[in-house]
C-alpha cells in the first residue's frame, strides 16, 4: 500500500515531499489513476485536421498508453477509444480521411460518431448489437484551437484558462502556427515531478540561467497560485504590447508562465507560445515535449544567452543532478522559501491531496 503524504498548508511551517515519493514504484503507479487519468492532457492543435479527419494517438505514451482516436465529423471534433469492441484490435493506425472506420482484423465497421455500423459473420447473433459494441466516448474540449482530452476528467483547469483570457484578452491565438523546426522532444533521466518543481520557481534563475537573468528583472518576479495551477510573471525593461495586461498596463511583461496540474506548461512571449508537456516514463525517466507556436511570420528567438533551448538544457542539467541527490541516504525532505517557492509548495499539496484520495471510477 502506498504511504500517506502530508504537506502543511502554512508554507512557513511546511516540509517538502519525502524522497520516497520519487523512488517508490508503487507511488509512481498510483499516480496513473489518481493524477494522470484524472487530468486533462494536451493532444494537438486544430491545424492537425487541415490534412485529415482521423487522428489516432496514445494517451500519455509509455505510461498510461491508452489508444484513443480524434474524429472530425461535420466540423465537430470528438474523441473515442481506438480499440475495436470485438477483439481489441486498433481501429485506426495512422491519420487519414475516411467516412467509415473499419477494423482491419475482422472487418467491423463504425460510424464517425463511434457507433457500431456493421460486421460480417455475425448474422443471427442474439442481442446484437448493443451499446457495448460502440466505441467508448472520451471527454474532450477545445480551447483557443488547442485540443485536450481526459480519461476521467476530475481535475478542473478552468481557473487557469480563465486567468489567461483575462490577462491576455487580445492575444492572437488564431494566428498561431506550429513551428516544427523549433519544437523538440527530450527524454531525461529524472522523475517527472522534479522537472515540474524546477519550473515552478524562479528562485534558481540567477544561479542557473545567467543569460535569462540579464533579460528579466528578477527583483519583480512574481508567483500567483491558481486552482490546480500556478502563474509566474517575469518583467523586463522593454514594453511588449502583446503581453500587456489591461488591468495593469504599466507592467512590462517579458513572459507569462502558466503551469496546469499535473504536467502542462503554457509559456507566453511576444513572439508566440511555447508548451512544455511533461510525460512520465519511469521513476527515473521523463519525456519532455517542447512545442513551439509562433504568431504569423514571427519566429522563436534562436540566438543569444537566453534562448528557450539553452534555458531548457540548463534546467535539464539541474533536474538530472537533483535526481541523483534525491536517492541519498542523507536526504529525506527539505523546507520551502516562503518568498520564492510558493508554486512548489502548492504543487506538493495538490500531489498529496490526490494521492491520499480514493481512485475515481
Amino acid at each position: 500500500m502506498s504511504p500517506k503524504f502530508s504537506i502543511h498548508p502554512n508554507i512557513a511551517q511546511a516540509e517538502t515531499l519525502s524522497s520516497e515519493f520519487y523512488e517508490n514504484p508503487e507511488i509512481f503507479i498510483d499516480c496513473k489513476e489518481k493524477i494522470f487519468a484524472a487530468s486533462w492532457q494536451f493532444i494537438t492543435h486544430l491545424s492537425t485536421f487541415n490534412d485529415h479527419t482521423i487522428f489516432p494517438f496514445s494517451f500519455l505514451k509509455g505510461y498510461i498508453d491508452e489508444p484513443l482516436l480524434l474524429i472530425k465529423n461535420e466540423d465537430v471534433i470528438n474523441c473515442y477509444s481506438n480499440v475495436c469492441t470485438h477483439r481489441a484490435h486498433l481501429v485506426a493506425s495512422r491519420p487519414c480521411s475516411i467516412n467509415t472506420l473499419r477494423c482491419l482484423y475482422h472487418g467491423r465497421n463504425y460510424n464517425l460518431d463511434g457507433t457500431f455500423k456493421s460486421m460480417p459473420g455475425f448474422e443471427g447473433l442474439q442481442d446484437f448489437p448493443t451499446k457495448k459494441d460502440n466505441l467508448k466516448s472520451i471527454p474532450i474540449f477545445t480551447w483557443n484551437n488547442f485540443v485536450f482530452a481526459s480519461l476521467n476528467a476530475s481535475i478542473d483547469m478552468t481557473s487557469v484558462l480563465n486567468d489567461i483570457e483575462q490577462r491576455l484578452p487580445s492575444f492572437p491565438f488564431d494566428d498561431l502556427t506550429h513551428d516544427e523546426d523549433s519544437s523538440k522532444s527530450w527524454e531525461i533521466n529524472a522523475h517527472w515531478a522534479l522537472y515540474c518543481e524546477n519550473y515552478l520557481e524562479g528562485f534558481h534563475v540567477p544561479f542557473v540561467h545567467k543569460g535569462l537573468a540579464k533579460d528579466i528583472d528578477v527583483n519583480t518576479y512574481e508567483t500567483k497560485l491558481l486552482e490546480n495551477g500556478v502563474l509566474q510573471i517575469a518583467e523586463c525593461e522593454e514594453p511588449l504590447e502583446i503581453l500587456k495586461d489591461p488591468r495593469s498596463p504599466s507592467r512590462n511583461i517579458y513572459g507569462l508562465y502558466y503551469w496546469i496540474f499535473p504536467n502542462i506548461m503554457l509559456n507566453f512571449y511576444s513572439w508566440g507560445l511555447s508548451a512544455n508537456i511533461v510525460e512520465p516514463i519511469s521513476t527515473q525517466k521523463t519525456r519532455v515535449r517542447f512545442l513551439s507556436f509562433v504568431i504569423n511570420e514571427m519566429a522563436q528567438p534562436q540566438e543569444g544567452d537566453a534562448t528557450l533551448e539553452r534555458v531548457e538544457l540548463e534546467d535539464q542539467s539541474v533536474v538530472k543532478s537533483v535526481q541523483k541527490g534525491i536517492k541519498s541516504r542523507y536526504y529525506k525532505r527539505g523546507r520551502y522559501s516562503p518568498l520564492h517557492e510558493k508554486g512548489v509548495h502548492h504543487f506538493h499539496g495538490l500531489l498529496a491531496d490526490a494521492l491520499n484520495s480514493s481512485v475515481c471510477s
